[in-house]
């Protein structure tokens, strides 16, 4: 590979990682907290490949003169490849798919939150869930979450991932639903719904609470897909 070739691989690498921080695309596999690395780890390689195009337009380039031929093979074309992914087909956020293939672990661990007050709740999917596991939760809830319809051992559910640092550790959470039309929409539809919690999570039902739906409205894809 040409060292012109090399800094403009450089510089696309750089372009690509500022751009999916800037647009929010970088949303759909880290958390929002990393968006600054990137800006700055992708300004850093810009700024690289620009520094290193001047010197040698500028003639400042130190050839190799040691007899030896320093040519490489076609794997430093391999860089190419995320920014042709980024470009041309932008990955999705974890959705459906990734709720059919989990597998669940044998226990589901509930998070430390507050005591909830009697009367209707609106929750994220991951809190739900813990509230479930925990009892605080309790059957006959008036209870809304927000995310997307996937299906688990045929049943619809309504689910979230939570992320760690990023899409690679995404854990799915869900909670099984039925009534008000769900079983008739497509999978990765975001609703909002709102019902009555009939079930408590348990390791025979996947840690996946049950709720009755009253109320569904189908809502656009949030930027941020995941929970934390």
């Amino acid at each position: 590979m040409r060292r012109e070739t090399q800094h403009a691989v450089l510089f696309l690498l750089g372009a690509a990682l500022v751009r999916i921080a800037v647009d929010d695309t970088f949303l759909r596999y880290v958390r929002p907290a990393q968006r600054w690395w990137l800006i700055g780890a992708g300004g850093v390689m810009v700024v690289l490949a620009v520094v290193a195009t001047v010197r040698d337009v500028r003639g400042r380039a130190v050839p190799a003169a040691d007899g030896h031929d320093h040519r490489t093979g076609p794997s430093p074309w391999l860089l190419v490849l995320p920014v042709l992914v980024i470009a041309l087909v932008a990955p999705p956020a974890l959705g459906a798919d990734a709720i059919a293939r989990h597998t669940p672990t044998a226990t589901a661990a509930a998070v430390d939150v507050p005591r909830l007050p009697p009367g209707p709740a609106e929750l994220g999917v991951a809190e739900a869930v813990a509230r479930s596991i925990d009892g605080s939760l309790g059957d006959g809830r008036d209870l809304t979450v927000t995310g997307f319809l996937a299906h688990r051992d045929g049943d619809v559910v309504v689910a979230r991932m939570t992320i760690a640092c990023c899409a690679a550790d995404a854990r799915p959470y869900t909670l099984r639903v039925t009534g008000a039309g769900v079983a008739q929409l497509p999978v990765d539809t975001w609703v909002r719904v709102r019902g009555t919690v009939v079930a408590q999570a348990a390791k025979d039902n996947r840690w996946s609470p049950g709720l009755d739906v009253t109320d569904l409205t189908v809502v656009p894809a949030p930027d941020d897909p995941y929970e934390y």
